[in-house]
């Protein structure tokens, strides 16, 4: 059943979240206001963490992450409640760290940056940055932010109404694709989310790059990840699941960016072998137990970038 524009739609583990197409070309409406009413900062902030944390994995971003960094901050320094970036470099050939590291003195929300060697894929470098993560919230995105920061709003005011869950979608009602991925990219995709929706977890849309979690939740899940590299998201549609724990969906808006890591030839592979690990794991019970990080280290960020209780820089 289509859900109403602009609405969003509650998917149970085992629930129908249907195959509604996106309207195209709907102007962007402006998201900097936050829908949902957070919790205002308080003391506690400064003993127990921030309310969100934002994390970014990162790899071979040199380039590129500046400028989304910034956008991110000046969206996080706005709201009204206590925030950090959490940017995991998963063991980037270029100089992504040294990129972070020297823009950190510039932002004004708090950013932790972390390194992890080798390179294992996406699904690890936020395996790290959720045991990382101090946040009530945590939020996860591209560092390209193919999905706008303002769509934090949404996704803020999905947990706010009691989900534990909420994962953007681009093909409900109500989402908008401003620019979309080469044809044969984006066909892939489609197909990749029909075998998860038959195999795993009946959502809209398995793979866009913007999920939010109640921090023991998204703790708990990523904390059983074991496939690194782009079938991450069915793994954890797939914990969810076991583990009785609804997904909610939001329609957000996207755009393709430039600089896509995506290798369609080995990625095709990869993510259904990916799939059939996933059903494999799921079936030994190796998803009742967690699998520790390893090869992590946290960069220093320069003292002029460390934060005051309420995520302002010093």
């Amino acid at each position: 059943m289509d859900a109403d524009p602009g609405a969003s739609r509650n998917v149970a583990a085992t629930g129908d979240a249907g195959d509604t197409e996106p309207e195209a070309g709907r102007p962007s409406p402006s998201r900097t206001a936050s829908p949902a009413k957070p919790r205002e900062h308080s003391a506690r902030d400064a003993e127990d963490g921030p309310l969100l944390s934002l994390v970014i994995p990162a790899y071979d971003e040199a380039a590129r992450i500046a400028d989304p960094l910034r956008t991110i901050d000046a969206y996080l320094a706005a709201q009204p409640y206590s925030c950090e970036i959490v940017v995991v470099d998963d063991g980037s050939r270029d100089d992504t760290v040294e990129v972070v590291r020297a823009l950190a003195p510039e932002l004004a929300t708090t950013l932790r940056l972390f390194r992890s060697t080798p390179n294992r894929g996406k699904g690890y470098g936020l395996k790290v940055g959720f045991d990382k993560a101090r946040g009530e919230r945590i939020l996860f995105a591209d560092a390209d932010l193919s999905t706008p920061i303002e769509e934090t709003g949404a996704m803020m005011a999905a947990l706010d109404a009691g989900h534990p869950i909420a994962i953007g979608s681009r093909k409900m009602r109500g989402a908008n694709i401003e620019i979309h991925q080469p044809f044969v990219r984006e066909q892939l995709g489609k197909v990749f989310t029909a075998l998860v929706r038959a195999l795993i977890a009946e959502v809209s849309d398995a793979t866009c790059g913007f999920k939010a979690f109640r921090r023991d939740v998204g703790k708990a899940l990523f904390a059983r990840v074991r496939v690194f590299d782009w079938s991450f998201d069915a793994e954890i549609l797939c914990v969810a699941k076991l583990r009785g724990i609804p997904i909610h969906e939001v329609p957000v808006h996207w755009q393709d960016r430039e600089g896509s890591k995506v290798n369609l030839r080995r990625d095709i592979i990869n993510s259904l072998i990916g799939i059939a690990r996933i059903r494999l794991n799921a079936l030994r019970g190796r998803y009742a137990t967690e699998l520790a990080i390893d090869g992590v280290e946290e960069v220093p960020i320069p003292a002029a970038a460390r934060a005051t209780p309420n995520g302002s820089a010093t």
